[in-house]
Order: C-alpha cells, then structure tokens, then sequence
C-alpha cells in the first residue's frame, strides 16, 4: 500500500508537470468513456433492466401470424383455445388497445386505454393499491354480470382526479356508458404494450359481441410460462393448435398460424438493432482514442528516457517501472473516466429525448449500478489498452545509450528508436482501419436516410393536419348516427376559413393506424379458404384524394350519393388495378370482402400511397365510402392555406359544434408524421455520423502526431539530403511515402473490416446494400484525403528545415 500511494502521488506530481499533455489525454479518454458509458446506459435501460412484472422472463406476447407477417391481431376464440390445449403456459389473458373517451366534465378529454381479461393482471403478477381488479366474471363473455367497471392508473387518478381516495365507487362516462371505477393500480405500473390510463373489461370493447366471433381479429395475448417451459416450446404447442385450428375453421382460419414473443423482445425488439449497431460504434470510438493515447505516451515515453535509465541505474527493477507507468496510465484513465461519466449521464437524457415517444425502458434512461460497473470495466480496459505497451516499452532502460544521449545534447525524443516508431504507425494503422469501419457504416446509414426521406407517400404532405376521435357506441350506436355525424362534421371543417379542404378517414397515413381486408375478383375463381389476396382497406369521404392530392387516374371520386341504401362502390389503388386488370379498366369491375355477398362497384383508380412508413413496399389497396361504412373511429385531414397547427383549434371547435362531447387527439402536422415514421434510420444514421466524425478527427491527430514524430526523427536525413541538393518538394515526397504506405495499410484492412461488418446492419438499410459502392468509395476517399492532410503538414514543416541547424548537434 505504502509502494502505491508513492505511485500516485508520483504520477499525480509527474502528470501535473505536462498540463497540455494531461488535459489532451483525458478530453480525448473522457469522449471516448463517456460515448460508450451513454449509449451502454440506453442498452442497460431497453436490454438488460429487469422488465417490472415478477419474473418477467417467463412472459410472453402471443400474436397471430400469417405468411412473412408475425405480429398480427388474432381472435379472442383462438386465445381460449390457446389457453385450452396447451401445458407450457400457466396463464393467458386477453388485450386490446384502444382509446378512451371521457366526458361529463368541463371539456371531454381522451384517455388511453386497454380492455383485458381479468387473467391479464394475474399473468402480469398486478393487484391494485387502491381497491380491486377484475373478476372473470365481469370481462369474460357470457358470464352475466356486465362490464361497467374501470380500473384506473396511479397516474391519471393523480392527474385528473387529484389523488382522491374517494375515487372508488365513482361513477365516469366511458365511451359515453357510466362505468363504476373499482381500484387504482401502483405507481409505477403500466401496460407492457404502451402507457395505459384506464383498463375496462374485453367486453366493453365498441362493437359488441362480434368482436368475440371466430375469425374476428381484434385482440392479442400475454401469456405467462410454466418454469419448466421455453418460448420455444410455448411456440411449438400453439403452433400446433394453430393448424389443428385452420382445419377445423377454414373460413375463418386457414391460412392463419401463431407468433410468441418474448416480452422483451415485444418491447426492445424495433430499437434493438440500432442500439446494438451504436454500441459497436462508440466501442470503436474507444479504441481510437485508446491507441490516441497510447502514441501520446509513447512520444513522452521516449522524451523520458534518461528518467527511466536514471531510475534502473539506482536500483528500480524493470517491473518496478512498468508500475509506475501503469499507475500513470490508470490515473488519466479514472481521471477520463470521472469526465466521461458526468458527461454521459447529461447525454443519456437527451438520448432518450431524441427519441419520439422516449426509449422502451421502464423507469428511464440514466446512470444505475449496472452502467457504472460498465463504466469502470471501460476504465480499467481503457487504461491497459493504452497504458501496457508504452509501460514496456519506456521501461526499458539501456544506461549507456541514455548518457551518450545526455552528453551528445539530444533530448531523447529524436533518438527514439525504429522500433518505437513502428509500433506508433501500427496503432495509427489500427486507428485508421477502426474509423473506417465507422465511416463505412455511417455513409450506409445516412445514404438510406436519404433516400427513405425521397421516397414517395404517394400524396403531398405539406400543409396537412390530421387528428384523430372515436365515436362512443352507447351514443352513436347505429350506421345512420355515424354516417349523419361524419356528414355534418365534414361539412363544417370544411366551411373553416383557412382550410382549403378537409375530408374524413378512417386511417390516416403515418399515424401508425391501419386495416386490412381479404377479398375476390368478379370473374375470377374464389379463392381456397386461407388464401385469398389482401389489400388495405380505409373509410374515406368524398374530397379525401383531393385533399391529399392523391391522382384520380381512372373514373371518378366519392360524392354525397354514395351513402346507406344506394350502390355499394369502391375505389382501388393503381397498384390493386394493375394487378388484376393489367390490359383493361377496372372502372366497372367489382369485388367483395371474403365472406360478405355484396359486391363492390368499382367506380376509380387513384395513386398508389404507403400507410405506415416511407420505407414499405407500395401495397394494394381499396376505398370505400364512408357515409357507406361509416366505422366509430375515424381522422380528420384538412389542408390549410397557412401553418396548418394555427387551425387546429378552429377545427376541434368545428367537431365541437356537431357534438361538444366528442374528444379529439394526435393533433399532428402530417410532415410530422413523416419524420416521426422514420425516426429510427434518422437517429441511427445521426448519431453514428456524429462518432464517425469524431473518430475521423482523433484518427487524424494520431496520424499527424506520428508523422511529426517520424519527422524529428529523420530531421538530420532531411537535412542532409536537402545540404547535397534535394529540393524541399523532394523531401516532402520522401516524408511522405512513409505516410502513403501507412495509410494505405490501414484503408485495405479497413474495407475488409467494413465489408464484414456492415452485413450487420442490413435490416436497418433501405434503399442501399451493404456493399454500396458509392459508400465504399467515398468513405476510402475521405479517410486517405484526411490521412494524407495530417501528414503533409509535419512533412511540409520539415521540408523547410536549416541543414545547418539539423546538423548542428552532430
């Protein structure tokens, strides 16, 4: 102990001597620490924190699935036969997400919500803190004692109802019913599938008792293992089940099979490539500024040398001074790591608030135990990699050298030896190879965000808002009722002055909203059961394609007479034309939904558009009117002649008119929408452009720090050359043809390291391969042109060198 205290204390002395040398080697350790420790904290919160449900590895998310398409609603009915006929779960409950409407207060207001099973709260391990949950015989069909209850959230009870103890027993408009609310969960418990206001029971969900039908997919599952059962296993019974299903059901489920999730791979598995893809990132960022650090200590290595041979030759053992330097070594690595951390916890929140709708982390992103051992492991590994190889190398001490050196005048920096200088261009070699990698990466990603941000809706964003309602059952229960208030409530956003159009849909694009139908083709056989084509499927009202400017290429658009009672008509996308009318018109044709005998006049052709995101291929789809199928939920779009949020409380106050209990949300711009859609390839491509530029800019320090090095070495050859005749443009050529075969070295190791490493980011690429070649030329380009720069400019210097004062020391 007395042996390491005089270390530090030595170290600390020695270090405070060379205060340039100190402050750059712990910026330059504390942005290489403090990017891994922010990141890592992101991938702790997502990946590795417990999820809060008690042994929250045994859950599981149970979705149906059909062809490549695994995440897809399923059928309440399969779920029980589910829960029936397998042995690997011990629990099954029934969700579906929905929102809320509240009303009977001053402003009606919109709360999101899930109707469950009461088997939900048991699986997820839940009991209320105030009051009670639900019994099966309050969410369970055909039990007999209705569903007007409601649990609340710890957070909206707070919110709205100020925490009042007195909340159980009171009565709230729901969805325009009366519901009895029963308990209030802790805090701090929320829903695994998203933030959740209010649970009501499966059978309060709008629409009845259809929703319970077979083949009626509107629900999916959470269930919970045996302990002695796997995912696998789970997935292998329900499979099973699922094909037992499709044979015995073929109208409603042939065709149809079964997915099981993990839980954590439901609620981190859309983040987890990106946060993976940046964590290799920042750990290369590490290792340049490692192998920064390393070239920095091995140049004061070499300006220490008489020290170190002063100290052997007074009885130090060769261990004794790696020590020493090592001691060094970890305490600009604590020093670093100490900068970094308080760095990193400021960064990792605004990490997370980058992110729209936050990171999938339950309790927030920030610094835990589990990230500050990460941190000092970083630290440790971080002072070995950059402290281990200039501790041997300045440890060794040849006396005689060293005061030969001293009475010659040299200084130890110019007679630091060729094998010095190798291992230098071999970190610098390794620097650049790693930044290579990095910009190769970066390039993909940024090339995909640009060409997802040229990719074509389909439609003209500018100037859009869209908002969301739903319409209650208990208030508009009826086709006539819905059909009579999407009229009316068109017509008077319509009449806003400021908006140049509106329409009605029932799924705006880029909300994340969407539907699907399966249907046949007049003409064409019906298709075998399970195997019919499917397209998307939206409610609109006449003016929606105008709106959107959506073309109108064949027929005509949706008018007032297409309502209840008249010609049922439909509009389908080019794309839906195309695939079944390639040489003729589809204006005239009909189609229907599988397993309904009205068949659908199609009166249009309009443009293909994408749904969810820019980077989806363009799907089939078909428009019906909604004064024909008018659905409870619905949007609004409205194109203005100004900043469309300006008119975003004339037009709620237009809805209001029609009924001032009707609430409305996701007020949104749809150039929003857009951004928000592909958020994920934009903040990939960001942040690893960002480490990419920083590790290009440390690489290119290292690389000038060991030309220069190089440089004074070979001052008395330049000198001389230049004595005999050589021009400076010749020395230049000399000095550089070193830097050349340095950076050329690390560009060819580099592109094999990029080709193999960028396979790994495949799925996150759109619109580009891995092994784009514009990419692998530009990003060599950029590294060399940099690489060269950094050594031109010691070189140039050296070039116009005194021979006489080069000479001078010999």
């Amino acid at each position: 102990m007395d042996a390491l205290i005089q270390d530090l204390r030595y170290a600390v002395r020695t270090l405070a001597k060379a205060p340039v040398f100190t402050l750059v080697a712990v910026g330059t350790l504390a942005l290489g620490i403090g990017a891994n420790t922010a990141i890592f904290s992101a991938v702790s919160a997502v990946l590795l924190r417990p999820l809060p449900y008690p042994d929250a590895d045994r859950l599981v998310a149970i979705w149906g699935s059909r062809g490549a398409d695994h995440q897809l609603l399923t059928a309440y009915a399969d779920l029980m036969d589910f829960r029936a006929g397998t042995g690997a779960l011990e629990g099954l409950g029934v969700v579906r997400g929905m929102s809320v409407n509240l009303t009977g207060r001053d402003t009606p207001d919109r709360l999101s919500g899930e109707f469950v099973t009461a088997d939900v709260f048991t699986v997820l391990g839940a009991r209320a803190e105030l009051g009670r949950t639900f019994t099966a015989d309050e969410t369970e069909p055909g039990r007999g004692r209705g569903a007007d209850v409601a649990v609340l959230s710890d957070a909206v009870w707070k919110a709205r109802f100020g925490g009042d103890r007195d909340i159980l027993g009171a009565s709230l408009t729901l969805n325009g019913r009366p519901c009895v609310v029963i308990g209030v969960m802790p805090p701090g418990f929320t829903s695994p599938f998203g933030p959740v206001d209010v649970w009501l029971p499966i059978t309060a969900i709008p629409s009845g008792p259809s929703n319970f039908e077979r083949g009626a997919r509107n629900v999916w599952g959470i269930g919970r293992l045996r302990e002695d059962a796997s995912v696998r296993q789970a997935a292998s019974d329900l499979s099973v089940i699922a094909a037992r299903l499709a044979r015995e059901y073929p109208a409603s489920n042939a065709g149809f099979g079964v997915s099981v999730l993990s839980l954590r791979e439901q609620v981190a598995g859309a983040i987890t490539p990106a946060l993976l893809t940046l964590l290799g990132a920042v750990g290369l960022v590490l290792l340049i500024a490692c192998a920064n650090v390393a070239n920095l200590q091995l140049a004061r290595a070499s300006a220490r040398r008489h020290e170190m041979t002063v100290r052997a030759s007074l009885g130090a053992a060769r261990g004794r001074l790696v020590r020493q330097l090592l001691t060094e070594s970890a305490l600009l690595a604590a020093a670093g790591g100490v900068v970094g951390v308080l760095a990193a916890d400021w960064a990792a929140g605004g990490l997370a608030r980058a992110v729209p709708g936050g990171l999938p982390a339950f309790g927030g992103v920030g610094l835990d135990g589990r990230v500050l051992a990460f941190s000092l492991v970083v630290v440790v590994a971080a002072a070995l990699l950059f402290g281990l190889a200039p501790a041997v190398a300045g440890s060794r001490a040849d006396l005689g050298d060293a005061l030969r050196l001293r009475a010659s005048g040299g200084d130890g920096a110019a007679r630091g030896g060729r094998g010095r200088l190798d291992l230098r261009a071999g970190l610098v070699v390794a620097e650049l190879a790693s930044c290579m990698i990095l910009l190769a990466g970066a390039g993909l990603l940024i090339r995909s965000t640009v060409r997802l941000q040229r990719s074509d809706p389909g439609f003209a964003p500018d100037h859009l808002l869209t908002f969301q309602f739903r319409l209650p059952p208990a208030k508009y229960g009826d086709s006539a009722s819905r059909a009579a208030f999407f009229a009316r409530a068109a017509e008077r956003i319509d009449a806003v002055a400021g908006v140049r159009a509106a329409a009605l849909v029932s799924a705006t694009p880029f909300t994340g909203n969407f539907a699907t139908t399966q249907y046949e083709v007049e003409g064409l056989p019906a298709p075998v059961p399970g195997q019919a084509p499917t397209a998307g499927w939206s409610a609109v009202s006449g003016g929606y394609f105008a709106t959107m400017r959506i073309p109108v290429v064949a027929g005509r658009d949706f008018d007032a007479g297409d309502r209840l009672g008249t010609l049922r008509v439909a509009i389908v996308s080019r794309e839906l034309a195309h695939r079944w009318w390639p040489r003729g018109s589809a204006v005239g044709r009909r189609i229907r939904y599988v397993g309904d005998s009205t068949w659908l006049a199609v009166v249009g052709v309009v443009g293909d558009t994408r749904q969810l995101t820019l980077g989806e291929d363009i799907q089939p789809r078909i428009y019906v009117p909604v004064l024909q199928e008018p659905a409870n939920f619905s949007n609004v779009v409205a194109r203005t002649a100004g900043d469309p949020l300006a008119l975003a409380a004339a037009v709620r106050a237009a809805i209001w008119s029609v009924d001032p209990e009707q609430p409305m949300w996701g007020v949104a711009t749809m150039e929003r929408l857009l951004a928000r859609s592909s958020w994920q390839t934009r903040f990939s491509a960001l942040l690893a452009g960002g480490f990419a530029a920083l590790a290009l800019l440390l690489a290119a320090v290292g690389v000038y720090g060991v030309m220069a090095y190089a440089v004074v070495q070979r001052t008395r050859e330049v000198g001389i050359r230049i004595a005999v005749g050589a021009s400076p443009s010749q020395a230049v050529a000399m000095l550089l043809k070193w830097g050349i075969g340095m950076t050329s070295a690390a560009t060819l190791l580099g592109l094999a390291g990029a080709a193999a490493a960028t396979h790994l980011i495949r799925s996150q690429l759109f619109g580009v391969g891995p092994g784009d070649p514009a990419t692998f030329i530009v990003a060599p380009a950029v590294l060399a042109g940099v690489a060269l720069l950094a050594c031109w400019l010691p070189a140039r210097r050296a070039a116009k060198v005194d021979p006489v004062v080069a000479l001078r020391s010999e």
